[in-house]
């Protein structure tokens, strides 16, 4: 009986820790993106620090919002002290780089990820870009905050390993 209920268990833990790679945006959301200056390995190292680094700050700041809009006004509320995070981060990383941010509609090329199209459009947004924005880019959603569900891939992982600890533990 016992070692049922820790079957049970551990698959209890396995579905509720299932993750689908399929992550579809909302309708009403709020993006994230940041455009490298160039393909160069320096200038794409430049690029995912800072999407790091903003990344957190704004999912931070709209973590009250209670809807894309709200969201948004909270972007703009906060343009200010958002350029202050960028120039922050790129004098303590001494980083000499010119940026444009720009929140708002703003156009998205198509992207094919973990095999789903997303269009091509303006969607509401907030866009940083590097120098002259000629390089790869990185986006995210971050209202609803999927930014933070996309990053999370190690965790299947470390449930396996935990599961299979377990297992272990009680010769299942």
């Amino acid at each position: 009986m016992k070692k049922i209920l820790i079957i049970g268990a551990v698959l209890i833990m396995i579905l509720m820790n299932y993750k689908d790679d399929n992550i579809i945006i909302p309708t009403s959301s709020l993006r994230f993106r940041v455009i490298a200056n160039s393909n160069n390995i320096d200038d794409q190292n430049i690029k995912n620090g800072i999407e790091r680094s903003l990344e957190s700050y704004l999912i931070d700041l709209t973590k009250t919002a209670s809807s894309a809009q709200n969201a948004k006004q909270i972007m703009l509320d906060n343009k200010r002290k958002i350029e202050e995070h960028i120039d922050k981060y790129l004098s303590e990383n001494k980083i000499n780089q010119t940026y444009k941010l720009s929140i708002g509609n703003n156009y998205f090329p198509t992207k094919k990820y973990k095999g789903i199209t997303y269009n091509a459009g303006h969607y509401d947004s907030v866009v940083l870009t590097l120098g002259h924005g000629n390089g790869l880019n990185w986006w995210c959603v971050i209202y609803p905050p999927l930014c933070l569900l996309d990053h999370q891939e190690s965790t299947p992982t470390e449930y396996t390993f935990f599961v299979k600890e377990l297992l272990e533990k009680y010769n299942i």
